[in-house]
Order: C-alpha cells, then structure tokens, then sequence
C-alpha cells in the first residue's frame, strides 16, 4: 500500500537507493521552485524536507501554479490528501514538463519542503513518476539533501542560452527572459518584508492574511511595482512615440510614452502612467498614478502618491538587460525604496506564452 514517510533533512535515501531509475534534471538554476512561482515562494520552508508517497486523486494544470492532490496512506491506514503546488503553466513547459506527466491514479514518490501557511501544503523539490523518472524541481535543494548523485543528472534538451553573435541583439525591442535566481531565492526572501513602513501602513500589514488576501489567488493581476517582479519573460516592442512592454505574467502590458502629455487625461491603473527617455542605452521610465493597493505579494500596502523611477541598461555586447528602480511613497514608507537590482538575458527564439489564471472552482 502507499505509505506515509516524514523525514527530516538527513534522512532521506529512497531515490538514492533507487539506482535503476532514469533521472530528467529539469534545470531550473534559473528560478526557484514553485514560481518559482512567486506568489508562493516565501511561504515554504526549505529548512525542512519530507519525502511521502501516494496516490494521484486531482490534477490542476493551470494557471497561477500548477497542482497535484496526492492521497497518502499511513501505517495505521489513516488516509490524508497533500497540495503538491509547483510553477505555473509555462514555466513548467519550457521545461519539458507537460500535463502527461501527471495522471490521476499514479502513484508517485514526493520530497518536498512543508507550507510555512497552508497545512497539507508542499512545494516539490523531486517528484519520482509511476514510470521510475526522476523529474528534479530544486537541483540545488535535491543534491545538497543527498537525494540525487548529481554527477549522474542529464540535462534537459531545452536550450538556456542562445547565439550571442546573432545578428538580431542589436537593441532593447526583443523578448528577455528573467534567470536572475540570485534575485529571487537570495534577495526576494528577506527583502519581501525588510522596508521602513509608516505607523498606519505597519497596521494594514499586520492585518495581511495570505490565505484569504492574496491577490494571486484570485487571479487578480498584479500592478506596479510588483508586476515588474517576477521569473517571466518580457518583451520591449517599438511603437514610435511609445514602447509597449509587455510582460508574460498575468498578461500584463504597459504603455511607456516617450512624448509626455501633461494636460492628457489618463486615468490611474494597476500599472499606472508611464514616461520613458533614453539616456545613451539606458531607457528611464517614471510612473505615477498607480491604485494597485499592494507594493508586493507579501501584504506590504501602497498609496495612489506612489511614484517609481526604472532604470533598463543594456550591457555593452546587447544580451543581458539590468533593471534598477526606486519608489517613493510618504504615506507607506519612512523613506525612499530602492529596489533589489535584477538582470535579463537574451534568448534566441524565446516567446511569451499565454498566462491565462483561472481560479480555483473547488
């Protein structure tokens, strides 16, 4: 029967002693796991891994992270169902990952790091398929758990990097794809709650639910500056006087206006107002007129007097993109904000997919 296993960090060697298993390392040194998704990200503990084993009874493959339910069984016959909740859709196929992989009745094998938020809750680092693969969502987290010899780890086929003396990197307008992890494993994780808040701005923190005001959850888009956040591609495209920057997560899209208006009637928006000037390679854009009530996916509020100055620089050979940025909102924070640096890389061939969340029905 399927059985229950909890172990610490430590103690686990069922893959190991696994040794006729196939193993697909599915890289994703680029991104953590679970979005690496990163809605979720924060709220796991990789402090603590468990390994159990069960059966598949739901699969939710969609949109704002992919999900399996798994039925365990325990020694004393006691049944309990766990939340498997991994990438979204799209970063899971550009790592060969597709909905075959996960079929109700399966019995599969899970080591994961526990919800630090939801009980029954894991974000997979190993998921050992019906068919004896291997497929590895946190290499780093799966070889220093001795879960794997990463010596005998086979790359994926997808490619991570592209021609850099492709005639095409040339300028900003193309797609650039975010595997900044440093970014969003390092720097995300003690940075989503480290700001000087405002008394009044501290109290509607402490009132944050995750559980029940996540705004991901309900597929509900994220504004600026959080929408700038995230592991997905981007993409710059030349409209004349504006730039369209269209972003993979959510399906967002700005409009950055290179000729400003200023007796123009533009309505505050999640995403706000944009203007843009070019300063050699570097593209600065100011925004303000944002009424998106969040300044990250942590519970940390914003005012409509927020304002926020982007700095996009292109490297001197064209194929890596830095951002920095600073925001300014006296009714939230003591003092100005500057934003953790983060970089794109260029990517021969690479596209923006589809986000299309849907909500959880359950």
């Amino acid at each position: 029967m399927n059985e229950l296993a909890v172990n610490p960090i430590g103690g686990i060697g069922m893959l190991n002693s696994r040794n006729n298993r196939r193993l697909l390392a599915l890289w994703l040194a680029w991104l953590p796991i679970a979005a690496s998704a990163h809605h979720s990200l924060l709220g796991y503990d990789p402090g603590e891994l468990i390994e159990l084993q069960g059966e598949i009874t739901e699969v939710f493959w969609r949109n704002p992270h992919v999900r399996v339910s798994l039925r365990t069984v325990d020694e004393n016959g006691e049944e309990r169902v766990w939340d498997i909740e991994s990438s979204p859709i799209t970063t899971m196929e550009r790592r060969g990952i597709s909905s075959d992989f996960f079929n109700v009745g399966d019995t599969i094998h899970v080591a994961a790091n526990p919800s630090k938020t939801f009980e029954n809750s894991l974000r997979p680092v190993v998921i050992t398929l019906a068919d004896g693969e291997a497929v590895v969502f946190d290499q780093e987290s799966a070889a220093a758990n001795g879960l794997l010899d990463a010596s005998s780890l086979r790359a994926n086929t997808t490619p991570l990097a592209g021609d850099a003396t492709d005639n095409d990197a040339s300028n900003i307008f193309r797609v650039w794809t975010n595997r900044d992890r440093h970014w969003m494993q390092d720097v995300r994780t003690w940075w989503a709650r480290a700001h000087p808040l405002t008394e009044s701005a501290q109290q509607k923190l402490d009132a944050w639910d995750q559980a029940t005001d996540d705004p991901a959850a309900q597929c509900i888009p994220a504004g600026m500056p959080e929408a700038m956040l995230m592991p997905f591609p981007i993409e710059f495209i030349d409209a004349g006087d504006e730039i369209i920057l269209n972003i993979e997560e959510w399906d967002n899209s700005r409009t950055i206006h290179l000729v400003d208006d200023p007796n123009a009637d533009a309505p505050s928006s999640h995403l706000g107002y944009s203007v843009g000037r070019w300063e050699g390679d570097t593209l600065i854009v100011e925004t303000d007129q944002v009424d998106y009530a969040f300044f990250n996916d942590q519970g940390i509020p914003q005012s409509e007097a927020l304002a926020i100055v982007e700095r996009f620089t292109l490297s001197e050979n064209d194929t890596k993109l830095d951002w920095m940025a600073t925001v300014t909102d006296p009714e939230t924070f003591t003092e100005p904000i500057s934003m953790p640096e983060f970089h794109w890389d260029w990517i021969p061939g690479q596209e923006l997919k589809p986000y299309n969340c849907t909500v959880d029905d359950e």
